[in-house]
């Protein structure tokens, strides 16, 4: 009984020592780096890769960066809403909350801004946006919602976050 709970609370540290550092989530947020440690580099998205499974009534939105395929997918049939990286697919009930007062929120690919955040020997894939409109007026306008899917093979799932913009502070 002693070793299961010790195996237990090592895999707990595990996990929450892999979550994304605070400098990770603002340059995501931010879509530019304040840190010297953290580098980030958008993602130049000029096409999608549009695949429907009619079987499965589900629909992926992908983009090609390097060796990288990622972006989201639905199923129309009971709208369930997931992310993609490299063929894995991870709905938003799996992903990790950073921050357990925001619930995983869906969002268009298409108008999200897509880049990748290297922290050391570690990169994140980055997805922020606003919530359909919210964070384009109003008191809400600085308000993003972010998921980091990190690159490496033993990645976790997904991140969430929720920020603000900086608006130009450095």
């Amino acid at each position: 009984m002693k070793t299961l709970l010790a195996c237990l609370l090592t895999a707990l540290c595990i996990c929450a020592s892999a979550a994304p550092g605070a400098d990770v989530v603002d340059a995501c947020i931010n879509t530019e780096s304040h840190s010297t440690k953290v580098h980030y580099t958008e993602i130049d998205v000029t096409a999608f890769d549009v695949i429907e499974d009619q079987e499965a009534k589900k629909t992926s939105t992908l983009i090609r960066h390097g060796k990288d395929r990622f972006g989201t997918w639905e199923s129309g049939n009971s709208d369930v809403f997931g992310l993609v990286f490299n063929g894995t697919e991870t709905p938003l009930t799996r992903v990790i909350r950073m921050d357990k007062r925001n619930v995983p929120s869906e969002f268009s690919p298409y108008e999200a801004i897509w880049g990748v955040v290297q922290d050391g020997k570690t990169s994140y894939i980055c997805a922020t946006f606003n919530f359909d409109g919210i964070g384009k007026s109003g008191s809400f306008q600085n308000v993003r919602g972010l998921y980091l899917i990190e690159r490496n093979k033993q990645r976790t799932a997904p991140f969430y976050a929720v920020g603000k913009v900086s608006m130009g502070e450095k």
